[in-house]
């Protein structure tokens, strides 16, 4: 809590204290919030977010699910409003451990006999033009399981879509990035979670727009087959994964790092390049656990 009897010292050294604000939003509000004026060219957009019982798609289930569903104008390149809000949660067949209770505050008892209303999820989800999450590929795995005639959707990453260092950031966590913005708020729940990403785009300006232009570049998986043995921590390093099952190195880039990444991975592997195998992915595959 803050100290309010440090005020005096605050006024004599004022640059030696940094004030935090709660975030202006939360899942009690009523909605529609008007944020800027309307510039008569806005889309939905949709940020979401899910609590889940542990890290595994297919092993784990989701116990609750925030969306928030946001117009946004391309002219003016931000939020002019948050038209609604949801928060839901779902009893899950396995029971929630003490360590996600600590994590998320969400208990068995809270999630006895909830169910999550699969119509109106797909309400806003069918009418927003993309799925927003800060860190996509965890919330696509269960999306796309728990809800799998809706797993054709466009997607964007707000840790992979945005490049936070150019914008003067050392990390892409969102508590962190708020933080250093002025913000602060009670993570771990989802529809919170989703209302910081709101209010880091809109103390971010440039995000958001930059966000919504990579999620329509082309990607690709570069499957490097033509990696040897002794080169593995190189790619390692270099942000490439180990797909046991099928024993090889992989990875994902855009359509502006694909030269770069194919003229390095031919050097590395020489001869055996012609092993190495790359899938473009289309837009709605972007963040798929399997492509």
């Amino acid at each position: 809590m803050f100290d309010i009897n440090r005020f005096s010292e605050i006024e004599a050294k004022p640059s030696c204290f940094r004030l935090l604000e709660k975030i202006p939003f939360s899942a009690e509000d009523r909605f529609p919030i008007k944020l800027h004026d309307s510039a008569g060219d806005e889309v939905a957009l949709a940020l979401i977010d899910f609590e889940t019982t542990g890290f595994t798609a297919g092993a784990d289930e989701v116990i609750e699910i925030g969306l928030v569903q946001v117009a946004y104008s391309p002219s003016v390149g931000n939020i002019t409003e948050i038209i609604e809000i949801t928060s839901q949660l779902e009893c899950p067949k396995q029971t929630i451990s003490e360590l996600i209770t600590g994590v998320t505050g969400i208990t068995n008892e809270m999630v006895a006999g909830k169910r999550i209303d699969d119509a109106h999820v797909a309400r806003i989800v069918n009418n927003s033009n993309v799925l927003i999450a800060h860190n996509a590929q965890f919330d696509r795995a269960f999306f796309d399981i728990r809800f799998p005639e809706m797993a054709n959707k466009v997607w964007a990453c707000s840790v992979k879509d945005i490049d936070w260092r150019t914008h003067g950031f050392e990390s892409a966590k969102l508590e962190y990035l708020l933080l250093k913005n002025g913000y602060f708020y009670d993570g771990h729940r989802a529809a919170t979670d989703c209302l910081a990403m709101v209010q880091l785009f809109e103390s971010v300006p440039n995000a958001l727009p930059e966000l919504l232009a990579n999620a329509q570049k082309s990607s690709f998986k570069i499957i490097a087959k033509g990696v040897a043995y002794d080169d593995r921590e190189v790619v390692k390093k270099r942000g490439y994964r180990w797909d046991a099952a099928n024993r090889y190195w992989w990875t994902i880039v855009s359509d502006d790092d694909y030269a770069e990444e194919t003229a390095f991975l031919n050097e590395l592997c020489g001869s055996a390049s012609s092993k190495n195998i790359i899938e473009a992915i289309s837009p709605t595959a972007r963040y798929k656990t399997s492509i």
